[in-house]
């Protein structure tokens, strides 16, 4: 038998232009339209004959290359010629034409296939833009990148094609589920609770670990316990007089707060080292107030299930236990002066602001014995329980000064003469004194109290 040609376009025109420059001419010159003008111009090499004796190879290389079409003749070997489909015949065209028939079936470029490739596992699958698919007679190596009809071991690396896409696959099948195994490890069992109503704590919210979701009403809720906290505490050193309780309290209250951001922002979709951010004067204040309003990620994150739902009546108790420490704090501090100067002492000291110092030079006391004038007139007010009063009274008494006292708490006539020496009304710190017709209002320092004080002659 004769040898037999094939005609292939490479899918480029010969100018390098776009094959839409000459798209119409081409439908024109072969009566093609449609489906099969877009098969036959579709940017691959396409076989428009498949088997036919070299002078008519020639002639539909020289039509097409006429067009502009970048075309060329391939011999075909006879043990792996494929089988010619019938061609659907089109107007105009000889029906058993060889040019038309191939140029209608418009088949990619076949090539010789090996009776065990189909039963391959991995054939007609991707692979990272390496394709093998399903009909097609055109392969990419995975490894190599080599062009090349459809087989099964690259003609350019000899690796095995379909194997090879089927290992990958199940390589990256195996890292993703490793993944999600990993990723459900870190998420805490909290997290996983289903969602909750108003009925129960959440987990997340009196929890001591920084992993999971935090709600908005639940966040606000912490932020609530968190003043609560620092409250409780600045009450107590000021019942106690213990200070140090100050710095305990403010470290708790500092940790449970920043746990409250990290969990707040990890519903939002964002790392918890981002509570940090609080640290930071003003812009801190910002973020936590914007988490307050900011939405949460509806679905599972990389932080865990989404936070329980509701979180209304969590965030009511918290307001009334905080109201009701409140309302029982005021009114065991607003009848002491003492106290309530106490209170702001700490609740500043709480809030990064120095407790306030008496100046050096009013705390000054000569070192030599003072001997004071008898005729000073010393006037102190006091009331029971003030330890200040009772410290400026030894100082008073060991300096041999004579002092009326006025207990404004059991004598109202004492009350109200207080009120009437000190303009403006309001609480009055304790003790006040009266020195030769000078008031020294709000524990005055001895240093003062000197200064006004006359001396006896020498």
């Amino acid at each position: 038998m004769a040898q037999q040609y094939r005609v292939v376009i490479s899918g480029q025109t010969l100018s390098g232009g776009p094959l839409h420059d000459i798209r119409q001419a081409v439908g024109q010159a072969f009566r093609l339209h449609g489906e099969q003008l877009d098969k036959m111009l579709c940017g691959k090499p396409v076989v428009v004959l498949r088997s036919g004796p070299l002078d008519g190879a020639e002639r539909l290389l020289a039509k097409l290359q006429g067009l502009g079409l970048a075309s060329v003749i391939e011999p075909v070997d006879e043990a792996v010629r494929p089988p010619v489909l019938p061609a659907t015949s089109k107007p105009g065209v000889e029906a058993g034409s060889t040019e038309a028939d191939e140029l209608f079936a418009l088949a990619p470029p076949a090539a010789a296939v090996r009776p065990s490739s189909a039963a391959l596992p991995g054939a007609g699958e991707s692979e990272g833009g390496a394709a093998v698919p399903d009909g097609d007679s055109e392969v990419v190596c995975p490894k190599c990148g080599e062009v090349q009809p459809k087989r099964t071991l690259c003609r350019q690396c000899g690796l095995d094609m379909p194997r090879y896409l089927a290992a990958q696959q199940a390589a990256e099948r195996e890292a993703r589920e490793q993944r999600e195994r990993e990723r459900e490890s870190r998420q805490p069992v909290t997290g996983r609770a289903g969602r909750g109503g108003d009925d129960a704590w959440a987990p997340g919210l009196l929890g001591l670990g920084f992993a999971g979701r935090l709600g908005r009403l639940d966040y606000f809720s912490g932020s609530m316990l968190s003043t609560l906290v620092m409250l409780l505490f600045a009450l107590a050193a000021v019942k106690t007089g213990k200070f140090s309780l100050i710095g305990l309290g403010t470290f708790i209250s500092l940790i449970y707060g920043l746990r409250c951001l990290a969990l707040r922002l990890h519903d939002t979709g964002r790392s918890g080292w981002l509570s940090l951010v609080a640290l930071v004067p003003v812009l801190g204040a910002v973020m936590a107030l914007w988490l307050l309003f900011a939405g949460g990620e509806d679905e599972e994150n990389d932080f865990g299930a989404p936070p329980r739902q509701g979180g209304g009546g969590r965030a009511l108790l918290v307001l009334v236990v905080l109201g009701i420490v409140c309302s029982v704090g005021w009114r065991s501090i607003s009848s002491d002066p003492e106290k309530a100067l106490r209170f702001m002492a700490a609740m500043s000291t709480m809030q990064g602001k120095p407790m306030a110092e008496a100046d050096d030079d009013d705390d000054e006391v000569p070192e030599m014995a003072v001997t004071y004038a008898s005729n000073n007139r010393v006037d102190i007010y006091v009331i029971a329980g003030c330890h200040d009063c009772a410290q400026m009274r030894s100082w008073l008494d060991a300096h041999g000064l004579h002092y009326t006292v006025y207990s404004v708490d059991s004598d109202q006539h004492a009350a109200e003469r207080l009120h009437s020496i000190i303009p403006g009304g309001g609480s009055v710190q304790l003790p006040v004194l009266e020195i030769n017709g000078k008031v020294l209002p709000g524990n005055p320092p001895v240093g003062e109290v000197h200064r006004h004080l006359r001396q006896a002659s020498p």
